[in-house]
């Protein structure tokens, strides 16, 4: 008697708490079309993909690009963008709502951004 309740218990919880554990996203993920970053925001407006491929995410400034780097909403507050990148190292980072920036949550490589701060690797085969 005493185990069923036990059981009982754990399931109610399982089953409660598992709203709340959210699955492991892969960011950055390789593959022949490119590379996938992917990042978790559910209450954002924007997110960008800022990286020194991409002039941290100004683009070209004699264009007036706005948003480089923009990533697609993909529900739930999964935000994603393919890019294509040659071979090499690469610095990159988020841009929340144009205005915080967050490192790759996925990535535990990081470096010196070369601007005072810190910003996540990735290292192209």
């Amino acid at each position: 008697m005493k185990l069923r309740y036990i059981l009982i218990v754990f399931l109610l919880m399982s089953v409660s708490c598992g709203k709340y554990l959210e699955e492991r996203l892969d960011s950055p993920l390789i593959d022949d079309v490119g590379v996938t970053f992917r990042y978790r925001a559910v209450s954002a407006r924007t997110v960008q993909l800022a990286g020194d491929w991409n002039n941290w995410g100004q683009g070209d400034a004699g264009s007036g690009e706005i948003l480089e780097g923009l990533m697609e909403d993909r529900g739930k507050g999964l935000w994603e963008l393919t890019v294509e990148l040659r071979p090499g190292r690469y610095r990159y980072f988020f841009i929340v709502d144009e205005v915080r920036v967050v490192l790759d949550p996925e990535n535990p490589r990081s470096v010196n951004d070369n601007r005072g701060g810190k910003a996540s690797l990735l290292i192209m085969p």
